[in-house]
């Protein structure tokens, strides 16, 4: 069974099982590029902000009770996980995500046709465009949109971050004896503990929780109710006030109207301020990953201080070479976030006047970066810091041959007597203990006390 819709470019035959109408069976025809389609926390916002807004429709006076109840009801199973499906348009797609707005008119539109005992289609009884996008545009519901899936990704996102400080605090804390060498420029340097490296780690991605969590005062403020240009035309009386107080109570965040919408449409670095959150999460984790490869280097002829959980075998020719895989995993998800930092600034500045149209593209980057980054930091959470250890061994080994620790004799030998011991060492083979004690400035039992960290 089909059947025929219409628009001013002429009529399309739609399979009667699509919930969806003309207007999005000419944009997936349109849009083949990725195969990537909207994710549910995308719908299910779309889906709440189109209740929301028949509820705000309905206070306002311009629209009935019985379509308004139609609507709430179409727009909840949405919600509930229902129809899914039916939403059907590629992440890459017409500007300012008119196609994937269309799109949750017309689902929207037909599940309440058929809820109300009518044919799909028969949109002279409940029209996608009159009554399910009444007093909206996509220019104010498609950011808001935005907003909303990424309070919900930020979130799960900051969840995963308070998880691995947890877990960081905890290592540093079992390792806060654990005596190793320092390095600076990949040289030796003075001694430290691995207690004290993981604390580090720990400290500085507590502060990228506190920076992402600041964010979230940008995503709450909407310009739902600035419909086209962000000056409301169209819109039923008192509608900005409800439909923010119904997302509120839909989504548990407490929204904010903004109080300039034609500045909220028309510039999107409020999206730049959450990504740079999530950017300089990636920018710490690189680097926690970077230093997890180099300390767990070897097993033979590398650093190998730490042991990591084996999670899969490494290589096709060399039998039981384990690699770092789950660090190499985390490089690659904070380098694609990086991009994506780049990427979403490129197009928060290419709007023209009252709209910017790169908007799906932003959307894309900011939230596929929030979802990875914290599916990310489970896995290297849960397959490698939880299971990290100390191969304390071969820390003492390399602690013993490390000149880092003649930086502890600058107190008694100065830094000049002390560079000329550790270039003979070097290049003598003899000890830096010999050495000191050689200069007569410094004794036998003052020595051990120094370089055991007593004195």
């Amino acid at each position: 069974m089909s059947r025929t819709e219409k628009d001013v470019l002429g009529e399309v035959t739609i399979e009667d099982d699509c919930y969806y109408g003309v207007n999005t069976y000419r944009a997936r025809n349109n849009f083949r590029i990725t195969g990537l389609t909207a994710d549910s926390d995308h719908i299910v916002s779309y889906a709440r902000i189109k209740l929301a807004a028949a509820v705000a429709n309905n206070k306002g006076g311009k629209l009935p009770d019985d379509k308004k109840d139609l609507i709430v009801e179409a727009c909840q199973k949405i919600i509930d996980g229902e129809y899914h499906d039916q939403f059907v348009i590629d992440v890459f797609q017409a500007g300012a995500g008119t196609s994937f707005h269309m799109n949750a008119n017309e689902v929207i539109a037909n599940i309440a046709l058929e809820l109300a005992g009518k044919k799909k289609g028969d949109y002279s009884f409940l029209h996608p465009n009159d009554q399910v996008n009444m007093s909206q545009s996509t220019n104010d519901t498609f950011p808001t949109m935005i907003r909303l899936t990424a309070l919900i990704k930020a979130r799960r996102l900051m969840e995963q971050l308070d998880k691995i400080v947890k877990s960081l605090e905890k290592k540093a804390d079992q390792f806060k004896n654990v005596k190793k060498p320092g390095r600076t420029h990949l040289q030796d340097g003075p001694p430290l503990t691995l207690g004290i490296e993981l604390s580090a780690w720990a400290y500085t991605l507590r502060k990228d929780l506190m920076e992402l969590k600041q964010s979230f005062d940008y995503m709450r403020e909407l310009n739902i109710g600035g419909t086209a240009t962000g000056t409301g035309v169209n819109t039923a009386p008192g509608y900005q006030e409800n439909v923010v107080k119904e997302l509120s109570r839909l989504t548990g965040e407490e929204m904010i109207a903004s109080e300039n919408l034609p500045g909220i449409m028309e510039f999107m670095s409020d999206f730049s301020r959450m990504m740079n959150a999530a950017a300089n999460i990636a920018i710490d984790v690189n680097k926690i990953s970077n230093d997890v490869r180099l300390m767990y280097s070897g097993p033979g002829a590398g650093l190998h201080e730490i042991i990591i959980p084996a999670v899969q075998q490494g290589s096709s020719i060399m039998p039981g070479k384990i690699n770092p895989s789950i660090a190499e995993a985390m490089n690659m998800i904070c380098h694609s976030v990086l991009g994506s930092q780049q990427a979403l600034n490129f197009s928060a500045q290419a709007g023209q006047f009252e709209l910017n149209v790169m908007m799906p593209h932003i959307d894309y980057e900011l939230n596929r970066s929030l979802d990875i980054l914290a599916n990310g930091l489970e896995m290297f959470r849960t397959k490698l810091v939880d299971g990290l250890e100390a191969d304390t061994k071969r820390m003492t080994e390399m602690l013993s041959r490390s000149f880092g620790s003649a930086v502890l004799l600058n107190p008694y030998l100065g830094y000049d007597t002390v560079a000329k011991i550790v270039q003979e060492a070097l290049h003598t083979g003899k000890s830096l203990k010999d050495l000191a004690l050689a200069t007569g400035k410094i004794s036998e039992e003052d020595f051990i006390k120094v370089m055991s960290g007593n004195k």
